[in-house]
């Protein structure tokens, strides 16, 4: 994995809350070691029990919720299966990767009915991991769970920390003025701003002319192969954000 897509995927996972449960010491050492790299904020269970209690602690207040759960399967007092089967009669939707030791078919297939959304074979090493967790990002849209990282249509993203723009885990290179006209829509998002408004931010001078405006959405839109920025008539643009 190259150095720009890690960056990308550090920048996400680093402010989620994470539980991780293994109940093997040294496998827990090691495998904290790796997931260090990825999370700021890990809570530690060695145990399905403890996991759940943990879970049902978090799951009160909203400020402090998980935003992944990360467990193995066998272990002590409650095993990760029945752990998660309990944590899906609360919580659908909250993602959760394997990681196991077990390689066999009903293991698999009892990890898919309980709604888990990835299974890391040990050992594994951060580059299986961080693929793993690639995968995850992508398919649960964690992205959105990142308030400097911003999805718009047709899987652009825009990450308003770095006042840059993404497609396909890829950076697209944008000039000053560019840059300056997310920032600007960034900050409200949503809504309509005026070719004024878009003048006075992106050029910074009191000259009028819309025509600036218009050649620069012009021109950004040849670069990325979308129209990002819709055209109101007669009064402006507005940036489409995903699912708007």
């Amino acid at each position: 994995m190259n150095q720009e897509k890690l960056k990308k995927i550090i920048n996400i996972t680093k402010k989620l809350n994470v539980l991780y449960l293994e109940d093997n010491i040294d496998v827990r050492e090691q495998t904290l070691k790796m997931l260090n790299l990825f999370f700021d904020n890990i809570l530690v269970g060695v145990n399905g029990n403890e996991g759940l209690s943990i879970f049902k602690e978090k799951n009160k207040y909203e400020s402090s919720s998980l935003d992944l759960i990360i467990t193995d399967i066998e272990m002590p007092e409650i095993d990760g299966i029945s752990m998660i089967n309990k944590i899906r009669e609360i919580d659908k939707k909250i993602p959760i990767l394997i990681f196991s030791a077990h390689s066999r078919t009903d293991y698999f297939l009892k990890t898919i009915d309980a709604g888990i959304v990835g299974y890391v074979l040990k050992p594994y090493n951060a580059e299986q991991i961080s693929n793993s967790l690639m995968n995850l990002i992508e398919k649960e849209d964690l992205s959105s769970l990142n308030e400097h990282v911003l999805p718009l249509e047709n899987g652009f993203v825009w990450n308003d920390e770095e006042n840059a723009l993404f497609k396909n885990e890829e950076i697209i290179k944008l000039t000053k003025s560019e840059i300056k006209l997310f920032k600007l829509f960034s900050n409200s998002k949503g809504s309509l701003k005026t070719y004024e408004e878009i003048e006075s931010y992106v050029f910074d001078d009191l000259t009028s002319n819309s025509k600036r405006v218009r050649n620069l959405m012009s021109r950004l839109k040849t670069k990325l192969g979308y129209e990002l920025f819709e055209s109101i008539y007669g009064h402006g643009y507005k940036l489409n954000f995903k699912n708007d």
